[in-house]
């Protein structure tokens, strides 16, 4: 082979792989290459709002990929059918990249366009443009280094600086707090980083605070209906305000006419009162700003005239008893106060006490009214002197009402019992006379008799003496007519009259028949022989009957009876128990009889004495170590009575096992003391000779220790008294009670009351409490839920409102609002966080105070399509050049799928097809026609808005390749 040949042989095999490399590399560059572009002014160049990133890929991509970011703040600048990006709506400076993707051979392939993306600062506003208010806590610069520009905004990364060093302190990100600044002019700067080749950039901001109006501090003015008002005849309304601006002017409401010009600022209070006697009267000082970009300020004063309360008080002359006492008004002003009820405060003065109360005035409309006393701060039966020292703060505090003194007394009358055809004895005592004094002199006494028939009769004592409130008389016996049970009721005539009535009762007792028995055992627990004794020395001439026998408790039975027949006087006789066995018998000896002996109580007569022979009743029974707990008796102590013991009969108590002094039941018991017991048989009345000893334990465990006696909660957190626990410490369990003392113990899971008292006590082994309990009152924060004034919120998306612009939603709510994208839990957003249409957000009120927060969320939805076009600079274009030139390629109308999502575009021939349809999710005609291209020329287009207020549009425009 010649080397001719050779060379050819070697070329020819190397076109052939070149060939094949490049037949492979075509199918797997079908997507292109990944590309790096240095972009540094984006904001220099309108095309870079409509920048190709299809020309931008390296190798040979093929059409009919998709375009992808994964950078959400670029989502919406990014047309992912074509590749047209916005870069004036990307925002951030810095590195974006964005992916195509295509199908090469049934695989996909992607190639990233990297942009370094320089930044854009804004631009200067250093005319003198700039102003915000003094008293704007949040002034946002960057709402002064906007272009006008459609669609140019400056970065959200640059960082902001103060050139004027006093504005340094008060500005935070891009916030300046002008309110705490001051009014005067300071210089900003708005710069973006470096990016790669592109330098940093910055914009210069010069602001000017403007001074804020200010109506000054309001306070009011209180005078009373009766006050002499000659000296507010001509009032000057600037003294009820403090720090105010000069340049204000005085409002007044509809009602008082005192104010002639916008000049005036003196007024007539005394005229005021002379029309409307009394109310509350509002004036509004007014101060406009010297600049524009500063709201008006209004303060309010007001002109309080207060009713006064003029009447009389009128008592009566209480008993005591009551649980209250009623005073009556009459005759008070009803032109200087209104009919209603008030509340009132009173003073009670005696000898030896004062006393403060609160009640309810109530005044009616006939000029009379009345309100209650309580009738625990009155000393009972001395001169007490009632006042009125307030009505509140609705009422002048000058009550014009005349104090008075009444008088609430414990009168006794007590009447002697007394025999048939016997004078009664009469004793009054604690009887006081008109001047509230105790009476003294002679008094007539009425007085009424009601006997056991129910006849009442009336009688008079004239001139009973009376000595310090005190008198004795006598009623005749010829004014009782029956025996039995009386009623007396008594009056001192002239004397002080009575709220109550003053009785008592007693007994008139018949001549009765009577007879004097008597039964002597002489050991009613061994007896050998018993006595029976019958006196009866008044009775007349006659035979007497008395009878006795003698029966067997066990078994009922008879077992000696007999009678005993005497003529008077007296008799003596002895029943023979000899005979009897061992057990235990009841002797009974009766008489009746019929005699005149004077005021007897009983006619048939009889006695009963138990005895038993050879009869000596059993030992009590007790555990002799007994434990009380303390708790359980309180506030009493344990008793002798509370000893657990088992015996039969009546038991008794003693000091030592050999003394004879019954102790009484009521003895409280003694912590380690000994108690020796015994029982006496109630069938015979004997008592055991021998004595069981118990040993006294007290028990009362030692109350918790208090660690925090106000413990707080947020209501949110549904508290219970168990939370209440960690307040203090114990040696046992913790019990807890709604009050001091007594009660029943509280539930684990009560639920706590903001303010209310709890009480702990210690408990021992579930068994024994502490007598002493630990008080906690608890604070309970809870707060009212977040309220809005709508529940859909309209703004436009162009303007990237954020969570800060919710606060146009919220309605005066007395705590912090903050916001959710989440019904419940979930993390509060950032105020500047983009607000997205048709996403429900949720306000919470919050508590910073107390870090409280009510739970219950109020939702939200946030509309962004409430764009005026004219605002935003709205246009249709009237061409475009669809030359894959990477500029103007689509007809498109910017912006119109967030002012009017709901859009239709529709674009013709002249020959009237239709060549393109399309909406927010296909904004832009490419220029064809169907699967051919459209030529140039002109062709038109239908709008249609689909939004309220703006009609369906058309026009033409010019394709031109």
């Amino acid at each position: 082979m010649t080397d001719r040949n050779y060379i050819r042989t070697i070329m020819q095999l190397a076109l052939s792989f070149c060939l094949v490399l490049f037949s492979v590399n075509t199918m797997a560059q079908c997507a292109g290459t990944d590309k790096t572009v240095i972009i540094c002014a984006k904001d220099a160049d309108d095309a870079n709002k409509t920048f190709d990133l299809f020309t931008q890929l390296g190798g040979a991509p093929t059409p009919g990929g998709t375009w992808s970011t994964n950078d959400p703040a670029n989502f919406y600048a990014l047309d992912r059918v074509n590749g047209i990006v916005n870069l004036w709506e990307v925002k951030n400076s810095g590195l974006h990249e964005f992916t195509y993707t295509n199908t090469c051979g049934g695989v996909n392939e992607s190639a990233t366009v990297t942009i370094n993306l320089g930044g854009y600062p804004g631009e200067d506003n250093i005319d003198g443009s700039a102003d915000a208010c003094g008293d704007d806590p949040r002034v946002n610069l960057h709402s002064y280094i906007g272009d006008e520009t459609e669609g140019k905004f400056q970065d959200f990364n640059g960082s902001w600086a103060a050139v004027t060093p006093e504005a340094a302190p008060y500005l935070s990100l891009n916030f300046f707090d002008a309110e705490s600044a001051g009014p005067g002019i300071y210089e900003f700067t708005h710069t973006v980083p470096a990016v790669g080749s592109c330098p940093s950039r910055e914009a210069r901001l010069l602001l000017e605070v403007q001074r804020p109006a200010h109506s000054g501090i309001g306070s009011n003015l209180t005078v009373c209906t009766t006050d002499d008002l000659s000296g507010y005849t001509d009032y000057d309304l600037n003294d009820l305000l403090a720090d105010e601006d000069i340049n204000g002017t005085w409002s007044e409401g509809p009602n008082t006419d005192q104010l002639s010009d916008l000049t005036d600022h003196l007024i007539d209070i005394q005229a005021i009162r002379d029309r409307h006697t009394f109310g509350s009267y509002t004036f509004t000082y007014t101060v406009y700003p010297s600049h524009a970009v500063c709201d008006i300020h209004r303060s309010q004063v007001e002109i309080i005239i207060l009713p006064t309360f003029r009447g009389t008080m009128n008592a009566s002359n209480y008993c005591s008893g009551a649980t209250k006492y009623q005073i009556d008004i009459s005759d008070y002003d009803d032109t200087l106060i209104s009919d209603g009820t008030y509340n009132i405060s009173y003073a009670l003065t005696s000898a030896s006490n004062t006393a403060t109360g609160d009640s309810e005035l109530v005044l009616l409309n006939d000029k009379t009214g009345f309100f209650e006393i309580d009738a625990n701060l009155i000393t009972v039966n001395e001169n007490t002197t009632l006042s009125i020292t307030t009505l509140g703060d609705e009422v002048c505090a000058d009550i014009e009402v005349t104090p008075i003194s009444l008088l609430v007394s414990d009168p006794k009358a007590t009447v002697t019992d007394t025999c048939e055809n016997e004078d009664l004895s009469v004793s009054l005592s604690t009887i006081f006379d008109p001047s509230l004094n105790p009476a003294n002199g002679t008094y007539d006494v009425a007085y009424s008799i009601t006997p056991p028939s129910g006849t009442k009769t009336t009688y008079q004592a004239s001139a009973v003496s009376f000595n310090s409130g005190n008198a004795n008389f006598t009623i005749p016996a010829s004014q009782i007519s029956e025996t039995g049970e009386h009623t007396f009721s008594f009056e001192v005539d002239n004397g002080f009259p009575l709220d109550c009535e003053l009785t008592d009762t007693a007994m008139i007792t018949p001549i009765p028949e009577a007879i004097d028995l008597n039964l002597l055992v002489d050991n009613s627990c061994d007896a050998t022989s018993i006595d029976v004794v019958v006196s009866a020395p008044t009775l007349a001439d006659g035979t007497y009957m008395v009878t006795y026998e003698v029966v067997s408790q066990e078994t009922n039975a008879v077992l000696i009876n007999n009678s005993i027949n005497f003529n008077g006087g007296t008799a003596d006789y002895e029943i023979d128990v000899a005979t009897l066995e061992q057990g235990n018998y009841t002797v009974t000896v009766k008489s009746s009889q019929n005699d005149t002996t004077p005021c007897r109580t009983e006619f048939d007569f009889e006695v009963s004495e138990n005895f038993a022979v050879e009869g000596i009743p059993a030992m009590p029974e007790a555990e002799a170590q007994q434990t009380f707990c303390l708790a359980a008796f309180t506030p009493e102590s344990p008793t002798l009575q509370d000893i657990v013991v088992s015996a039969n009969g009546e038991i008794l108590f003693y000091e030592t096992a050999t003394d004879m002094d019954i102790l009484p039941l009521d003895t409280e018991l003694v912590d380690g003391e000994d108690y020796f017991i015994s029982n006496i048989d109630p069938n015979n009345n004997c008592e055991g000779s021998d004595r069981i000893q118990v040993t006294i334990t007290l028990s009362d465990p030692e109350k918790p220790t208090l660690l925090n006696a106000n413990p707080t909660f947020c209501g949110s957190e549904n508290p219970t008294v168990t939370d209440l626990n960690t307040s203090l410490t114990s040696n046992g369990e913790i019990v807890w009670y709604e009050s001091a003392s007594d009660g029943t113990a509280l539930e684990d899971n009560t639920s706590l009351i903001d303010g209310k008292s709890y009480y702990a006590a210690t408990e021992i082994n579930g068994q024994c409490q502490s007598s002493g309990r630990i008080e906690i009152i608890p604070t309970v924060y809870a707060l009212e839920p977040a309220s809005l004034e709508f529940s859909t919120l309209a703004l436009c998306g162009l303007d990237n409102p954020t969570i800060e612009n919710l606060r146009d939603a919220e309605s005066n709510n007395a705590y912090d609002v903050l916001w959710y994208d989440t019904a419940e839990n979930g993390t509060p957003l950032d105020e500047s966080e983009l607000l997205i249409t048709g996403t429900v957000y949720y306000a919470e009120s919050y508590n910073p105070d107390t870090g409280c927060m009510n739970p219950d969320r109020i939702a939200i939805t946030v509309d962004l399509t409430n764009c005026n076009p004219e605002d935003y600079g709205f246009f249709i274009p009237d061409g475009f050049s669809p030359n894959g030139d990477g500029r103007n390629d689509t007809f498109f109308i910017p912006n119109i799928e967030v002012i009017f999502p709901e859009f239709t575009l529709e674009i013709i021939n002249r020959y009237g097809a239709t060549l393109f349809k399309g909406d927010r999710n296909n904004p832009a005609w490419n220029g064809k026609n169907g699967n051919s291209t459209a030529p140039n020329g002109v062709y038109f287009y239908i709008i249609d808005y689909n939004k309220e207020g703006h009609n369906p549009v058309q026009g033409r425009l010019y394709l031109n390749r």
